[in-house]
């Protein structure tokens, strides 16, 4: 057998293997990476950074803007929103600053005190 059709099988065989246990970590490595800000990123991935730090702005600002609503109508906010909304405001202020800042040298500085 070819090495690269051994090699194009294999690639397959572990795209077919991806199970939901598996993504959970993945997706906590990738959000963890671009809210520290501690790799180097290029143009495309700076922009898609912003891209998502931007969203979850959008997403913690609306969240604020729907609890005030509820409360200037007389009704209690509900109280996932109150959890949700600093932590989501949090992750896309991290998201979009490392984005347009991407110093990874600072977190190894700071890091290394």
């Amino acid at each position: 057998m070819d090495p690269r059709d051994e090699w194009i099988r294999d690639l397959e065989r572990r795209q077919d293997n991806i199970d939901p246990i598996r993504r959970i970590p993945n997706s906590a490595r990738f959000s963890g990476t671009l809210i520290n800000g501690n790799l180097s990123l290029n143009g495309v991935q700076r922009a898609g950074a912003l891209f998502l730090g931007s969203i979850q702005l959008a997403t913690g600002c609306a969240v604020v803007v729907n609890a005030i609503l509820e409360l200037r109508a007389g009704q209690a906010p509900e109280i996932v929103s109150l959890f949700y909304c600093p932590f989501t405001l949090w992750f896309g202020w991290r998201t979009a600053k490392n984005a347009i800042v991407n110093d990874p040298e600072k977190t190894r500085r700071i890091g290394a005190c």
